[in-house]
């Protein structure tokens, strides 16, 4: 696989892990707000999400304290509230960071909610062909130009080609921006101008961060029970009001996996949603199909 093709399927590990580790402290980059254009339909507002919360913030919550805790309730539509969308549309450059390369790429996001995503990666201002991905909630396929291949295989089984399984939804909300995964919130608290929620389900833990102000989400913390694996943080910035609600153009996802640290900024110059979007995907005949 090519450097670039390879980078694009990091984002996707950084939604979703086989067996991670208790939440370690990834140092990324540093957060800016870049100068850019947006492209949206909607009102002209944007807000810049700054002063993030530490993120040692929340701790494992007693059995007494989550039953008793009046905030969960009291912030429960906090937590509740997603956008509300049947497509997405989005074109983002790429910084990818990983001990031993930089690189910078273009890609090309569309969504079909809980059906399809596919995403088009380019070099070079657009100019090379780098990898097209498409994903099912029962398949991945990927297109490597560079090197003539097109890997095919159940989503179940995508672990056989990634260092990590891959889940639908929480690629499909890492994308999108939102909390990666669904959970029982089982803490929460106000902190300055923060709302922090612990979340978890039968396998993951994630700790959230909130603005107060507008309830847009500033940072996330993914990690599972078991022991000894990688660990996912993602921070979100740069936010436009559309018809759809605010939607971070800014996020930096970071990823370590033993004694290595990648990090990837995703710097959105166009969003659209609930537009009719096609998801080319035709594979050339002389490519070798691996599975």
């Amino acid at each position: 696989m090519n450097r670039i093709a390879g980078a694009a399927i990091l984002m996707l590990m950084a939604s979703i892990f086989s067996s991670c580790s208790f939440m370690k402290v990834v140092k990324g980059k540093k957060q800016k707000d870049p100068d850019k254009k947006v492209v949206w339909t909607g009102a002209d507002t944007s807000q810049v999400i700054t002063n993030m919360t530490p993120k040692d913030t929340l701790k494992q919550p007693a059995a007494s304290v989550i039953n008793v805790n009046p905030l969960i309730e009291q912030l429960k539509p906090v937590w509740n509230k997603r956008l509300a969308y049947k497509t997405f549309s989005g074109k983002a450059k790429m910084h990818f960071e990983s001990p031993d390369n930089k690189l910078e790429f273009t890609g090309h996001f569309r969504v079909k909610r809980d059906s399809a995503i596919w995403i088009n990666i380019t070099a070079i201002g657009g100019v090379v062909q780098a990898a097209r991905i498409f994903i099912t909630p029962d398949s991945f396929y990927l297109i490597n130009s560079q090197q003539g291949e097109v890997t095919i295989l159940p989503l179940s089984e995508a672990d056989k080609f990634l260092p990590a399984k891959v889940d639908f939804s929480s690629l499909q909300n890492l994308i999108i921006g939102e909390p990666i995964r669904e959970g029982a919130i089982t803490d929460a608290e106000k902190m300055g101008d923060s709302i922090i929620f612990r979340v978890e389900d039968s396998s993951y833990m994630q700790n959230i961060v909130f603005n107060n102000t507008d309830s847009t989400l500033r940072r996330g913390h993914l990690r599972t029970r078991k022991p000894n694996g990688p660990a996912a943080e993602t921070e979100y910035n740069s936010y436009i009001t559309l018809p759809n609600g605010k939607i971070s153009t800014y996020r930096v996802i970071n990823l370590t996996n033993r004694n290595d640290t990648y990090s990837l900024e995703m710097n959105f110059s166009k969003i659209e949603f609930d537009i009719p979007v096609d998801m080319p995907f035709r594979i050339p005949e002389n490519y070798t199909i691996k599975r």
